[in-house]
């Protein structure tokens, strides 16, 4: 009779064992077995078998010039957002008003009451009746005054302003060299941080020095990356889809094809480039030398890029000198734009004047009293009653025709509104805001606005100083206007205008 016997092995951890050492080796048997599986699967053939380990590129680095609106300031020494977002009354602080007020009225002797504080921004309500040297500044004329006469006592030049009124954003656009040589755009800045994607470009072909350089690669790396080394366990708890596709990460859909195809093979080398330049990588002089020794010629892709500018080359990226964590100043002004359906207008509501509350930002303002007009001297006596009651601090823009650059476009005017609730008609106040405002050359001028400028949900300013430095450490000032957006629009339900019967009594 045949006697067999089987034999059965198993693989058991051992409870009580405390060294790992072992179990993270992975140590294997027969190695020959994996090369040959690795042959058989075709993994011999692949052209990936090394990894980079040194990048040597040449870039053309390119001095940003003056914007225009400021062409003392250099934008290599200033954060951009001091320079875009800074209005041409930002060096006057309250300290400043008060110095230069003071200096020129005791030259001048009487100054007019329209030169005075007549209800100063917290916490500056003691000042009131004292003279105003932003308000000299503005209209010298009638005192005699001229440019020379505001830069001896240490005004600086008038600067212009790259806030456009008629569409509420900034623009305005900053040279790279000579003429012919590519224009910076900065053409709907909203307010806030400035980047590589505020920027469009008119043209390819920055000029600048040629510097030679090298850098060590290292593997992409973002948060939530799948593990990429043996008995290393990923994050359960990420989750890739989850992440937005906005300037801080890259597309989700591109992610998601990372991770799932070639997570390892992506590598990344830095470039040094200063501040407030455009830096560009010349195409044809990027060499790789990977782990064997081996030296290849990275070409820059023609028709892909992840940070570009509009009109520039794909190889080029703007770096702007920017104010990372600059100190905000609470809100000097906020104004609400919306458009009212029910009465077909644009309505602009005040809702902080100089650092204060809106003492009525609200539409539920109850009726007037109705005035008496005597329509028949006989028994019978009548009131009018408007039927839309016109609310402090809420203007009005009407759609008009207005000819812009020689022809002529809708655009949204600024408008008085009258209260009729009197014996004698008058005008409402008019806006103190200056987000409300357009001063010229030749005087303050009506307000007019993009109908495309207001989207329907409506949208909010608010204008704020800010204070960063720059790169020498000197403190910069400036005063910024932010659109927001809001939930909904403000408006006011219209009724009709009436006559009320009054008793005799």
């Amino acid at each position: 009779m045949v006697i067999r016997v089987d034999c059965h092995y198993r693989l058991d951890p051992h409870p009580r064992q405390q060294d790992f050492t072992t179990g993270f080796s992975a140590r294997i048997a027969d190695p020959l077995w994996f090369l040959t599986r690795q042959w058989q699967m075709g993994e011999m053939q692949g052209e990936n078998a090394s990894s980079p380990v040194r990048v040597d590129y040449s870039t053309v680095t390119t001095p940003i010039d003056p914007s225009p609106v400021a062409p003392d300031i250099d934008p290599t020494k200033v954060p951009a957002e001091a320079i875009i977002e800074d209005e041409d009354t930002g060096w006057w602080t309250m300290g400043r008003r008060l110095r230069i007020g003071r200096v020129l009225a005791d030259r001048l002797g009487d100054v007019d009451a329209e030169y005075r504080f007549s209800a100063p921004p917290p916490p500056y309500e003691n000042l009131v009746g004292a003279v105003d040297g932003l308000a000299m500044w503005r209209d010298p004329d009638p005192l005699g005054l001229g440019d020379a006469d505001f830069v001896a006592v240490g005004v600086p030049a008038r600067r212009g302003s790259a806030w456009q009124p008629d569409e509420l954003v900034y623009a305005t656009e900053f040279p790279t060299g000579d003429d012919g040589s590519p224009m910076l755009r900065v053409p709907r800045h909203r307010g806030g941080e400035v980047d590589w994607l505020s920027t469009d470009a008119s043209g390819a072909g920055f000029a600048g020095d040629v510097v030679a350089s090298h850098a060590y690669p290292a593997q992409l790396e973002y948060p939530g990356a799948p593990a990429s080394r043996w008995w290393e366990i990923g994050d359960a708890a990420v989750d890739i889809g989850g992440y937005p596709p906005d300037s801080a990460h890259p597309v989700t859909a591109m992610l998601i094809s990372l991770i799932c195809s070639h997570a390892d093979d992506w590598f990344l080398f830095p470039i040094d480039v200063p501040a407030g330049h455009v830096s560009t990588l010349l195409d044809g002089e990027i060499e790789v030398t990977d782990s064997f020794g081996c030296t290849y010629t990275a070409r820059v892709p023609d028709d892909w890029s992840m940070f570009g500018m509009s009109g520039a080359d794909p190889w080029s990226l703007v770096v702007w000198l920017r104010a990372l964590t600059p100190v905000e100043g609470p809100a000097i002004e906020e104004v609400l734009f919306g458009l009212d359906e029910y009465s077909n207008l644009l309505w602009a509501v005040e809702e902080r004047i100089d650092g204060r509350e809106a003492a009525a930002s609200s539409a539920s303002a109850e009726a007037p009293a109705a005035a008496a007009l005597t329509i028949d001297p006989g028994a019978r006596r009548y009131s009018y009653l408007p039927g839309t009651t016109p609310t402090p601090f809420w203007h009005a823009y009407g759609v008009d025709e207005v000819r812009v650059n020689g022809q002529f476009r809708r655009r949204l005017v600024q408008r008085r509104i009258a209260d009729l609730s009197g014996e004698e008609p008058t005008l409402v106040d008019a806006p103190v805001a200056e987000v409300l405002r357009v001063h010229t050359a030749d005087g303050e001028v009506v307000h007019e606005i993009e109908p495309a400028t207001i989207p329907p949900i409506g949208t909010r300013i608010i204008r704020r100083h800010k204070l960063a430095r720059d790169v020498d450490g000197n403190p910069c000032l400036w005063v910024e206007r932010q659109r927001q957006p809001v939930l909904r629009p403000p408006s006011q339900h219209v009724r009709f205008d009436e006559f009320v019967e009054r008793s005799l009594d």
